[in-house]
């Protein structure tokens, strides 16, 4: 079924596919994103208020990164399907083959990672939903450009999503002990952890340009 899936993907010969595949793949493809994500976190927030936010994206980062790549990759010594002698020479290779190896997906679980620490900290459906589609189109990215299995992204995926949880409530239980009090949120115009619902709009923006720029 891996491998199937995998070939299911990856076989799709189309240059146009091929270019949308590459950018959602790309770090630096979601800088805007980033960089907007930055504003509405520090917008309007004392430096107590917003640094701790900022600092639990990068810990999502890097945990997650580490976990895949330094603890888990090198324990399964699980190959690239793009460097993988049975099956390399049969797959389409848009990006090159890479390097290193493949078991879990360092990206889905970066990306995943971060998307589940926005969505609890914006406290915005829609939000929410956008951020975990996000991190599924770069986790299928990387299946279609035989850069991974299909079960590297779904052990990446988890990996993920538990450490964005792990880093966001531990952040928040550390929070509660210096700052006791946290105001709720009950108006329309704000999320329920006080963001303007105007500022989720703005995030939506950024992320569906960016979309429509690597479609176009």
């Amino acid at each position: 079924m891996d491998r199937y899936i995998l070939f299911l993907l990856n076989g799709c010969d189309n240059k146009f596919m091929d270019s949308i595949m590459i950018s959602l793949s790309s770090t630096t493809t979601w800088t805007l994103m980033l960089l907007v994500t930055i504003y509405i976190i520090s917008k309007d927030r004392q430096i107590s208020q917003s640094l701790p936010m900022l600092l639990g994206i990068a810990l999502c980062i890097l945990f997650a990164d580490q976990i895949t790549s330094t603890l888990l990759k090198p324990y399964f010594h699980r190959l690239r399907p793009s460097l993988e002698p049975d099956i390399m020479y049969s797959l389409r290779i848009p990006a090159g083959r890479g390097g290193g190896y493949s078991f879990p997906s360092s990206h889905a679980a970066n990306v995943f990672a971060v998307a589940a620490y926005l969505s609890l900290v914006f406290r915005h459906r829609i939000t929410t939903i956008s951020l975990y589609v996000w991190a599924l189109l770069v986790g299928i990215s990387r299946i279609y450009l035989a850069m991974h299995y299909p079960s590297d992204v779904l052990c990446g995926t988890a990996i993920g999503i538990l450490t964005g949880f792990t880093v966001y409530y531990a952040g928040t239980y550390i929070i509660k002990r210096y700052y006791p009090t946290r105001h709720k949120y009950y108006s329309n115009a704000f999320t329920r952890s006080g963001f303007a619902v105007t500022d989720m709009y703005l995030l939506l923006a950024s992320m569906y340009m960016t979309l429509l720029w690597i479609v176009i």
